[in-house]
């Protein structure tokens, strides 16, 4: 969760003692635990690269999800960051945003160092990070600016590992303006790092990133994430299970647009491409036990939006699809997928997703908290039990109560928890021949609140 901005003299009182260097920042695949740039959505972005009056935070092209150039024995995870370096600019700058760090001292001293792996284009390119404060640093330099580190790249065309040293301390020139007084209060306002690739030049060049370590932070969050079978994906700190391989458009950690309180992921869909698709895998198989059930968390600004959510084997065969539809506006809603037909499948690798399939549509929108849980438990008291057949069917199902009470009501509903038929006629018989071949289940309701649930296969 991304921490809230502290006021400097309230930094002073809060911040704890740590041993260890170093806090992972990001490797791009399953830990992400900041964002980048500017609060601006994609689609408001103005510059990006391309030129412009008002910049997201970074100068030239960021792509927080890129698929590694060259994996080798420094780096072989599969996705990286990929930065264009924007030629007009002297100082090119990416932001990030780790919240709160605790006393940088340390890094300041060379006791500890920060770094990162980078796939340069060339030898000899300088890269430097910059600990700052956000607020103050707002102003013109060297205001808010703390520390600045620098290394070089010894090599081109594949990855090494960049240990940063100390080139510089703002803040003490800042000091003489009443910033930070003492050097006590400045090594414990910083909440802000800048990366700069080849500082005071004018280069296109293009680099990959991966694996940012910085310094430690007051509120070290996710401090046992990815640990979770539950979660597939929650963009502050379970990202293990849900890696895009690819997608037509641009996948970023962003705050959450309504309070931003946690992150969340925010996907600008390419409006260029009819079926605009995100394809990912889910880091080994899922384990789909009894009753499972899959949810995802959607924010849509301009409903409704239809999503479809296809769960595949590693070699693309379709196990199930989801055909979701999001009706809320400004307002974020869980969307469930019933994996009951997928039970024990030791297959289900790898996932599609696509909103507003053959439609071209600009839209951004908004995910987050990616789960898959079996509900097992159920009250006694609450359930009713009833049989189906035959099963498989021809669309007439013939309906046997097997306990007390009558009958009140009748469901039908798909893979996807969508009500496709239902009744409140006393009747034995319910005939959905007019429903496409698949899974369906039918759910009875007595008069007294029971309720039973049967799978069935339509063909």
């Amino acid at each position: 969760m991304r921490t809230t901005r502290l006021l400097m003299a309230a930094a002073v009182l809060v911040a704890p003692l740590f041993t260890s260097a170093q806090s992972v920042y990001d490797t791009f695949d399953d830990v992400r635990t900041v964002n980048y740039g500017l609060d601006i959505p994609f689609a408001d972005q103005i510059g990006n690269g391309i030129g412009g009056t008002e910049w997201p935070g970074w100068h030239g092209t960021f792509i927080q999800y890129d698929l590694n150039p060259g994996p080798d024995a420094t780096n072989d995870s599969p996705m990286c960051g990929q930065y264009v370096r924007n030629a007009s600019e002297f100082y090119d700058v990416v932001l990030v945003h780790p919240g709160l760090m605790a006393d940088v001292g340390d890094y300041i001293s060379g006791a500890k160092t920060m770094s990162f792996d980078v796939f340069s284009p060339l030898p000899g390119i300088t890269v430097q990070i910059t600990l700052e404060n956000e607020l103050l640093a707002m102003g013109g330099y060297p205001e808010g600016r703390h520390s600045e580190y620098t290394a070089v790249t010894t090599t081109g065309g594949e990855w090494e590992t960049l240990e940063f040293t100390l080139a510089g301390q703002p803040w003490t020139e800042a000091a003489n303006a009443g910033w930070w007084p003492t050097a006590a209060e400045a090594h414990i306002a910083c909440d802000q790092m800048v990366i700069l690739f080849a500082p005071a030049s004018n280069t296109a060049d293009v680099f990959y990133m991966d694996n940012i370590n910085g310094p430690e932070r007051v509120d070290e969050p996710c401090a046992e994430s990815n640990t979770d079978p539950i979660v597939l994906m929650d963009a502050d700190c379970e990202n293990d299970r849900f890696i895009k391989e690819y997608s037509d458009g641009r996948l970023s950690i962003f705050p959450d647009p309504l309070n931003g309180d946690n992150n969340v992921l925010e996907y600008a869909r390419n409006g260029g491409a009819s079926d605009d698709v995100i394809v990912g895998n889910f880091n080994g198989a899922l384990e789909i036990g009894e009753n499972a059930v899959m949810t995802i968390d959607l924010l849509d600004l301009a409903p409704p939006s239809s999503l479809v959510f296809s769960i595949q084997d590693a070699f693309g065969t379709e196990l199930a699809q989801f055909n979701l539809t999001s009706t809320l506006a400004n307002e974020w809603q869980t969307l469930e997928m019933d994996l009951s037909a997928l039970e024990g499948l030791p297959n289900a690798t790898n996932f599609v997703m696509l909103f507003e399939p053959g439609q071209l549509v600009v839209e951004s929108y908004y995910i987050d908290n990616l789960t898959i849980e079996s509900i097992i438990g159920v009250d006694e008291q609450a359930t009713t039990s009833f049989s189906v057949y035959p099963n498989p069917s021809n669309g007439v199902l013939n309906i046997v109560n097997e306990g007390a009470d009558k009958i009140a009501s009748i469901e039908v509903l798909n893979l996807a928890g969508q009500l496709v038929y239902s009744t409140s006629k006393l009747t034995s018989t319910v005939d959905v021949s007019f429903l496409s071949e698949g899974v369906y289940f039918v759910k009875i309701q007595t008069e007294s609140g029971a309720i039973a649930t049967e799978r069935v296969l339509i063909h």
